[in-house]
């Protein structure tokens, strides 16, 4: 079944390039991921002790792909007005658009950088440096989300003038995310910059394959990081050993991290609560935001207490979009659900491909894709609100909103 499932993904996938010229789209992206790590748990993991993707999960992964594959063709069937003149579109966008409002756009950036360490100062005063994971809270946590998101535009401009200062603001925003220790919203972060250089430059296979690459190497490096230099800031010194414990740790913990979603799902997708009991935890975001407004603190908690064995030895909570999912309501249910989130992600992949606007948000979504075979990030409120950030910066940027607000009050 994986030599199939692996050769009939591949060949959507070159389909739909034909048709898109390019492999930077949604189902090529989540398509992929599926392909390589079922191979990766099936062909290898499964010698480390790992339990094998069942047939079963494997044809249910099927059906979700085909679900997104025939969501592309209709969206690319669907469009009114096609233009072969992709990198014309992009250089008009950035042109008229990105650059006319550098002014503001940078400044949006350095208050969103600043808001971002305020926060953090906030979060170590009260609960000390070794536990900023997740605790960031209050007005300065939202509003750093606007130099998180703008992060890729910095890079435009270091690209088009070559000031080592861009760099510089961009490695201090990825600090304070390393020392805020969410692994998340890092790789999104870093990924959203590496699509959004895709869209610039308009690739082709053997830069795709290069960055793809890079993507892996750099995901290594993210996980040491996170799980093997914090440990050393924490303690306040360098002892060797402990590093190498922190180090061995970290390397397994990564590839922990790759396999354990995809084998959780001989779990996930066919021992769902009674249906309808958790649908709730699938719009968690909206919901939460909704109580938030209404003052109630009656949150919807979206977080998987069912354990499951990937393996003789280790556990986990995650399986991924799709599995999830169905796992929080049903099957019908989870289609609806998935279909309607790529329906989004191709109506916008559209704008930007073949109009070249929302090119930072594409960007974005197409980097949430890639990480969903983890976990379902549309119940992870620090990922949809900062998508939500970005499409309405993008929105006003367009529509010239902070240039007519300055002339109006000078």
């Amino acid at each position: 079944m994986e030599f199939f499932f692996i050769l009939f993904i591949g060949l959507l996938v070159l389909i739909e390039s034909k048709l898109y010229k390019t492999f930077f789209t949604p189902f090529a992206i989540i398509a992929t991921v599926y392909a390589i790590l079922i191979g990766v748990n099936n062909f290898f993991a499964i010698h480390f002790g790992y339990f094998e993707v069942s047939t079963q999960s494997i044809t249910y992964i099927l059906f979700f792909l085909i679900l997104i594959f025939l969501i592309s063709i209709l969206f690319y069937l669907s469009m009114k007005r096609k233009s072969s003149l992709i990198q014309e579109n992009v250089k008009c966008y950035f042109d008229g658009v990105i650059w006319r409002n550098r002014k503001i756009i940078k400044a949006l950036f350095i208050f969103g950088l600043i808001a971002k360490y305020i926060s953090l100062m906030q979060v170590v005063m009260i609960y000390g440096l070794a536990n900023t994971k997740g605790n960031d809270f209050g007005l300065f946590a939202h509003l750093g989300d606007i130099g998180v998101v703008l992060m890729p535009f910095m890079m435009v401009y270091y690209l088009w003038e070559r000031k080592k200062r861009y760099l510089l603001v961009i490695l201090l925003m990825f600090v304070n995310l390393l020392l805020f220790k969410g692994k998340y919203g890092i790789i999104i972060a870093f990924i959203h910059l590496i699509v959004l250089y895709a869209f610039i430059k308009d690739i082709k296979i053997k830069k795709t394959i290069k960055i793809g690459v890079i993507l892996a190497v750099v995901g290594v490096l993210m996980f040491i990081i996170v799980y093997a230099v914090n440990p050393t800031i924490e303690r306040g010194y360098f002892d060797q050993q402990l590093f190498m414990e922190d180090l061995y740790f970290s390397v397994q913990h990564f590839l922990l991290y790759l396999i354990s979603p995809i084998t959780a799902t001989n779990h996930f997708f066919f021992h769902a609560p009674p249906q309808g009991e958790n649908i709730q935890i699938l719009f968690t975001v909206p919901i939460n935001v909704l109580k938030a407004l209404a003052g109630s603190n009656d949150y919807v908690n979206p977080i998987n207490y069912d354990f499951v064995l990937i393996s003789d030895v280790y556990t986990t909570n995650v399986s991924g979009l799709f599995a999830e999912s169905v796992y929080r309501s049903n099957a019908v249910i989870a289609f609806l659900y998935v279909g309607a989130f790529f329906a989004i992600t191709y109506y916008f992949f559209i704008k930007t491909r073949y109009r070249g606007e929302m090119i930072g948000l594409t960007a974005l979504l197409l980097a949430v894709v890639s990480m969903m075979f983890f976990v379902n990030l549309l119940t992870v409120s620090g990922i949809v609100l900062r998508v939500g950030t970005l499409w309405i910066l993008e929105l006003m940027i367009k529509n010239n909103f902070f240039l007519r607000s300055n002339k109006r009050y000078r």
